[in-house]
């Protein structure tokens, strides 16, 4: 059995880093096409015979995309938005690619104007790509296969009874005892937990961080809608979500409630097999204690959430920041526009831009204010002030500063981006031990030091007798 369970994370390891390395490939190749394209483009002068021709070296996947975007273009389908799915995580910069392919063709004419506009920010979305390509390289290797690292102690089990039984006749007691079996429960749960937490540490789309996407395909739906009526304004789901609100994480109160008993249930019901055959106020003692380990491990899980969070939050600034410089040059590109564009590519702001592109859309003049005033992050509250100010004096003016020396930007958001990822692999390393760590001390050291110590007062208690006798 532990042999199947290090097989299994083995083989999602294994498929979670072929996903990755796929997405990386789909980038790489964007950043070719993209470096392609302008030089077709100063060979034929035209946006989608240059797309068309840059696109014929591309893998399959990639290909079509951009194949659909030149039959789009050549509609003349200004007012067309690209559906959700064909610019996943890794490729939000389609929708940036589009947004310029779409204002060239609409606005060009041929001026040479707009033309110098295109080509230079195709050379500046090159280049974001580029850097996100190495953000993704880094942290492929980096994090690959370290699940494995944290589930591989539940192999040894087998291996440190055999060799403790052996070594000392009394601990067969110990591990075939209540005892032993409650200290493997204990490490088992802290190996799913250790496991989590990696699978978040190494969560490459930040937008789990906001709203947990199993939480989403879980309570999403009309199932459950009754429930969250129901709940909607009591006293316990405002609670969570206050709580939630205050570590960072958007989420209601009732998925909080509904997490916290599912896996305080699922802990009660270890803990009482264990206790079978005690007294029932013991079963009954043992119920509400891994209920309440359960609450724990659950507000642990979400406190680490916001700390990853915050960890994000001033790379996440500057990847909105880019993309703004991407579009300020465009031919009447309007404000209400570039809401939507950050709403979409954002990751961890992206339900409060969305919900100020929304309210600037029905003609509130305070949105903008809003998501000013609202703002707790610095960082945030500074490209807030930003975007606010555009919207007297312009984006131009409002990011002159910023715009102005694009190289000490684009170097700021890589060695922003080489942090983060720097203190999510101390992170994970730490947490990927600590299964390997517990096991040894408290299946293995312990038993023998208490063995031990009980040899050696057994001992002294001899001594004691011969010599009185």
């Amino acid at each position: 059995m532990p042999m199947l369970c290090v097989v299994a994370v083995f083989v999602i390891e294994y498929i979670g880093f072929r996903k990755r390395t796929k997405e990386y490939r789909e980038l790489e190749h964007f950043a070719e096409f993209l470096s392609d394209l302008k030089d077709q483009f100063y060979l034929c002068k035209n946006i989608t015979e240059s797309i068309f021709r840059a696109a014929e070296r591309m893998p399959g996947g990639l290909r079509k995309r951009l194949e659909k975007m030149c039959f789009l273009l050549e509609e003349d389908a200004m007012g067309t938005v690209i559906p959700e799915d064909e610019f996943p995580g890794h490729l939000k910069y389609i929708r940036l690619f589009w947004i310029q392919c779409r204002s060239a063709v609409q606005y060009g004419s041929g001026k040479n104007s707009t033309e110098s506009v295109f080509v230079k920010n195709m050379t500046e979305l090159r280049r974001d790509v580029q850097n996100e390509c190495y953000q993704r390289e880094q942290a492929m290797y980096l994090f690959g296969g370290i699940g494995v690292v944290a589930v591989a102690p539940v192999m040894f089990l087998p291996a440190i009874r055999w060799f403790g039984t052996v070594t000392m006749e009394e601990l067969q007691t110990f591990y075939e005892g209540r005892t032993g079996s409650v200290i493997v429960l204990v490490f088992g749960l802290l190996t799913v937990c250790c496991y989590i937490l990696l699978c978040m540490v190494r969560q490459s789309d930040k937008r789990v961080f906001y709203r947990p996407k199993l939480l989403r395909q879980l309570f999403g739906g009309d199932r459950f809608r009754w429930g969250a009526e129901f709940f909607k304004g009591s006293l316990p789901e405002r609670k969570g979500a206050k709580y939630l609100a205050e570590i960072g994480i958007e989420a209601n109160g009732m998925q909080y409630w509904v997490v916290c008993g599912m896996v305080g249930a699922a802990v009660s019901l270890c803990t009482v097999y264990l206790l079978r055959g005690t007294s029932l106020p013991g079963q009954m003692a043992g119920l509400f204690c891994g209920a309440a380990v359960g609450v724990v491990l659950v507000r642990g899980f979400y406190k680490y959430l916001g700390y990853l969070r915050k960890l994000g939050t001033e790379g996440e600034v500057l990847s909105l920041q880019s993309i703004v410089l991407l579009l300020i040059d465009v031919p009447n590109i309007t404000l209400m526009e570039l809401l939507d564009v950050l709403g979409a590519c954002g990751e961890l702001f992206r339900k409060r831009l969305l919900r100020c592109a929304d309210e600037y859309a029905a003609e509130d003049a305070a949105a903008l204010e809003s998501l000013f005033t609202d703002a707790e992050e610095p960082a945030f509250r500074r490209f807030a002030g930003r975007i606010l100010a555009g919207e007297r004096i312009g984006l131009k003016v409002a990011f002159a500063e910023i715009a102005a020396d694009r190289n000490f930007f684009r170097e700021q958001l890589r060695l922003e981006a080489e942090q983060e990822r720097k203190k999510k692999a101390a992170n994970a390393q730490v947490i990927a031990f600590l299964p390997m760590l517990f096991l040894l001390f408290a299946y293995l050291i312990l038993p023998f030091l208490g063995v031990s110590l009980e040899q050696m007062g057994a001992i002294f208690k001899e001594m004691e007798q011969i010599r009185y006798f």
